[in-house]
Parts: structure tokens; sequence; C-alpha cells
């Protein structure tokens, strides 16, 4: 028998399972608790959602986007290159990775334990590597879409981004782990910087 789909039951699950993972994280969340915060039986969820993994990123997807929107302005008010490209890395490997909501630190969970059954998809992680390269593009020059160097940072961008929520989740703040920040934006901002004698060389041959 087919079950008729409500717009407003997929809405409170979504907010129930908001508050869910926010609160307890991905794993101590589950269907049951979800369904009992929307009102509805825990088989109910399942005529919405295949699983509690696409829950989590219906959720976490917009939110994630609107962080990049958010980076991306934050990027553009800085003066020069250099600043610029420190507020970008700044806003993935702080901002985002340690966020107040639990939802960057419930993504390392869910990672860690997807199966195959849940069927996975790594769009998400395909589409910020495209926006870092976007934002560097436009805010440091000398670059192309596409360019080797380029992809590489974003991919590296992407894998510290992982250690620091990772970090974030399991390691309380310390002048250390400031320091360590500190070194890994350091490291990042040398390998996409552009040296201005470079620019000016790649401008030039651009030209001609």
């Amino acid at each position: 028998m087919v079950r008729l789909k409500s717009e407003a039951v997929r809405e409170a699950i979504l907010a129930s399972a908001a508050t869910e993972i926010s609160a307890n994280g991905y794993l101590d969340t589950t269907i049951g608790r979800i369904a009992k915060g929307a009102g509805i039986a825990p088989s109910n969820v399942y005529v919405y959602f295949e699983s509690k993994l696409q829950i989590y990123f219906t959720i976490y997807e917009p939110w994630f986007r609107e962080q990049f929107v958010l980076l991306e302005r934050v990027v553009k008010r800085q003066s020069s290159r250099q600043e610029k490209v420190g507020a970008l890395v700044r806003g993935i490997l702080r901002d985002i990775a340690d966020d107040k909501t639990g939802y960057t630190a419930a993504l390392m969970e869910a990672l860690a334990a997807v199966k195959p059954k849940d069927k996975y998809q790594p769009d998400l992680l395909t589409w910020a590597e495209e926006k870092i390269e976007d934002m560097v593009v436009r805010s440091v020059g000398g670059y192309h879409h596409g360019h080797p160097t380029l992809k590489a940072f974003a991919h590296l961008m992407m894998l510290t981004f992982d250690g620091s929520a990772l970090r974030a989740k399991i390691l309380r703040a310390n002048a250390q782990e400031d320091k360590t920040m500190e070194a890994v934006e350091a490291m990042l901002m040398q390998i996409i910087m552009v040296p201005e004698g470079d620019l000016a060389d790649r401008k030039a041959v651009s030209a001609g």
C-alpha cells in the first residue's frame, strides 16, 4: 500500500533530526528518537528518507553551502591578496570545521559509519573543492580553473578540513592547537600564493 507523503511531516522529521544531531551527534541519534521528536512512528520515517545518512545530509548540505556563501562575502571584503587567502583558510579550517551547531562534528561520525548500503556520494565534497578553486581564482589571480596546483590546494584544504573537524570534536581548544592551526594556515598559504613578480609575468604573457 502506497503511503501519501506530507510536507509537514517531512519538515517535522528534519526539525527533530536537526535538534537530535546538534545535541547528541550522529551516532547517538537514532531513527526512533527522530520519529519520537516528529510525533510519528519510526516506520513512517522511511516513507520519506531511505536512511539516517540521507536525513543528515538533507540537513547538512544546505547549511554547508550557506557557510561557503557567507565565506565568499568575507573573502571579498578583504583588501589584499594575502588577507583574502588567510580569510579563506581560516573560514574553512576554523569557522566551518569547528562550527557551534555540531553539524560538522556529526559529519565526522557519519562518514566514519558509512556502509556500502548507505550509497554515499561525495558530491558535496566535489562542490566544495570547486568553490575553493573559484575563490582562489578570483582572490589571488594567476590561476585558471583546473590548474594542477589549484586543484591540489583545494583537495588539500578539504583533507585538512576533515582533520580539523575531527580534532575539534575530540580535543578542547588550547594554545598548542592554536599554534598548530597557525602553522597549517601558513603552509597552505605558501602553497597557493603566487609571488607578485610571477603574477605580473603571467599577466604579461596573457596580454601578449
